[in-house]
């Protein structure tokens, strides 16, 4: 018999080692639709205030209730349904109607009816996204029944895209992930690309398909609509353990294994309620910060059971679930016997690299100010010979690090996967590296034009007018080069350390761009921009909805646009 409390225990210390990793896991996985949405959906339930100025209403979109499965969905094949029958006139009135109504009624959670995100959302969730492609293949082609046709192939394949190469796929990354924070004191980020590596994202997108058609097929049936759920409920599990799998496989052995264990899977679940209503009462954050992630280990340990228990009783099937490795840690003859060429470094210290003993060109007497700008900014005047071994050793010691780590059993060791992951260099984009001046005037001006273009084009899409964007001739806004010159050179510090790098990137985003406003608005005695309704503003001049924008691009940019555009600069 399987103990709940037992389970408990072992959830929660699986939780409490990788708190923060976890809790990421389940928000994501709460945004695109996978699972844990009701906790998101909360949201709706607060009171909105009307709120109306100069420019426009500002009552708020439905972020949150728009979900693909429950709302997109829906609006989506309505519209479809209306182009087919040729009633196109009536569907775009309804897409109409709903916008209006989202933005009457509904709520969000970063940001209201002026947003990115509420265009987009809106766009999608009312169906007039459909109509917009019909007439763009029209006016194109000339042909309605292609554009028809193009319609519904495209819908189509969009739709099987999102369902099971992101969502359902996502499930079996997230158990993978959870599965080896049981036994390993770190979990290695590219574990979020572990379908790529392995190259079986295609193969679990597939079972995931016929598991779906499986589940539905058997709810036509009165048994079957309550029972094969928790008959194929470890299917996500058993690929994340062998990708390797054929469909029938998975969900045989799934079948098997969960026999006489659904029942206690369904108590199990039930057991969750007092939890869940706790969550409920806080608008979801009780969910996002405990209950989700709590859930999320406690299943893991759940399915580690019935593993346990069906190798025990010898179940048929059972031996093609053979990595042993994310159940227990490989012995030390093992480890040493796969990371041989780790082991013969494993006791030298690891390097410590200092600018100060590379011999850089230029004049002698500013050596001590080149090497402040270089430890401080990460600025260098050129691109020396130098400069790049520099940057060549501290690519092989990120690089020596991750493979210790393996070798010692700190994180999962990938030389002894069952499936060979394919090896993706990352440390050809090494982050803490040191900028030329060069590169850093090159960065300024494409990530500016790339800000203008990132504009002009969300107005054009938008508004349906083309405008130049900002208060400069020319096509560039220097406020998007200003941000991202600042944050590498600022924010230098905070590299090998991403949670501050993202928090500080908002602040320092966030601080520019209120600044800006305020000393445009001297100059030119004028708003240039209001976010006067989004959700979380200051004044006006900045907003939640901006500053999470700003963070994730601050992480873009520190981690993988600049470096790979420094590399380019360099030939």
């Amino acid at each position: 018999m399987i103990s709940r409390k037992e389970l408990v225990k072992k959830a929660k210390n699986n939780l409490k080692r990788h708190y923060w990793i976890f809790v990421a896991i389940c928000l994501v996985a709460a945004f695109i639709g996978t699972e844990y949405k009701e906790t998101l959906e909360t949201f709706a339930l607060r009171s909105n205030e009307d709120y109306s100025d100069d420019e426009e209403s500002s009552s708020s979109v439905a972020i949150v209730n728009s979900n693909i499965d429950e709302i997109s969905n829906n609006a989506v094949f309505e519209a479809i349904g209306s182009v087919i029958t040729g009633d196109e006139d009536f569907g775009k009135l309804q897409a109409d109607e709903k916008v209006s109504e989202a933005k009457k009624n509904a709520t969000d959670v970063l940001g209201r009816n002026r947003g990115v995100l509420a265009a987009v959302i809106n766009n999608i969730t009312s169906g007039g996204i459909v109509f917009t492609f019909v007439d763009t293949i029209i006016a194109l082609i000339g042909s309605k029944k292609i554009a028809v046709m193009s319609l519904i192939i495209i819908a189509l394949l969009i739709y099987v895209f999102l369902t099971f190469f992101i969502k359902k796929a996502y499930l079996v990354i997230s158990r993978r992930i959870i599965l080896e924070g049981r036994i390993y004191d770190k979990v290695e980020p590219g574990k979020f690309m572990f379908l790529i590596r392995v190259k079986r994202w295609c193969k679990t997108a597939w079972v995931l398909f016929v598991t779906t058609v499986y589940t539905w097929a058997w709810s036509l049936t009165i048994v079957g609509l309550f029972i094969k759920p928790f008959s194929y409920l470890l299917v996500p599990y058993i690929l994340a353990e062998n990708p390797d799998l054929k469909a029938n496989e998975a969900i045989t052995l799934s079948r098997r294994m969960m026999k006489g264990y659904k029942f206690k899977a369904f108590l199990y679940g039930l057991s969750f309620l007092g939890w869940e209503c706790l969550s409920y009462l806080t608008i979801g954050i009780v969910g996002i910060l405990f209950v989700n992630p709590f859930m999320a280990t406690f299943y893991a340990e759940f399915y580690v059971a019935v593993r346990n228990r069906a190798k025990a009783a010898g179940i048929e099937g059972m031996e093609l679930l053979n990595d042993r490795f994310l159940y227990e840690k490989a012995s030390e003859d093992e480890l040493k016997r796969e990371y041989a060429f780790v082991y013969e470094h494993m006791h030298e210290e690891e390097p410590v690299l200092d600018i100060e003993d590379y011999n850089f060109a230029g004049i002698r007497r500013l050596r001590k100010l080149r090497i402040f700008l270089a430890n401080t900014f990460g600025i260098i005047i050129f691109n020396s010979r130098n400069e790049l071994e520099f940057e060549e050793k501290k690519k092989d010691i990120l690089k020596m690090r991750k493979l210790k780590d393996e070798a010692t059993g700190v994180v999962y060791p990938s030389r002894l996967f069952t499936l060979k992951e394919k090896r993706i260099e990352l440390e050809n984009t090494v982050y803490m590296r040191n900028y030329s001046i060069l590169s850093i005037i090159m960065i300024f001006f494409v990530l500016s034009i790339a800000g203008w273009m990132w504009e002009v084009l969300f107005h054009l899409i938008t508004k349906h007018t083309l405008v130049n964007r900002g208060v400069l001739h020319g096509p560039w806004l220097p406020i998007y080069g200003s941000g991202a010159v600042l944050i590498l050179m600022l924010l230098k510090k905070l590299r090998n350390r991403p949670l501050m790098q993202f928090i500080a990137s908002m602040v320092l985003c966030g601080v520019i761009e209120y600044a800006t406003s305020v000393i445009l608005e001297l100059l030119c005695n004028r708003r240039w921009w209001s976010y006067k309704g989004y959700f979380l503003n200051i004044n006006g001049r900045v907003c939640a909805e901006g500053l999470l924008v700003f963070g994730i691009g601050g992480m873009m940019i520190v981690y993988f646009i600049a470096p790979l555009l420094d590399n380019y600069f360099r030939k």
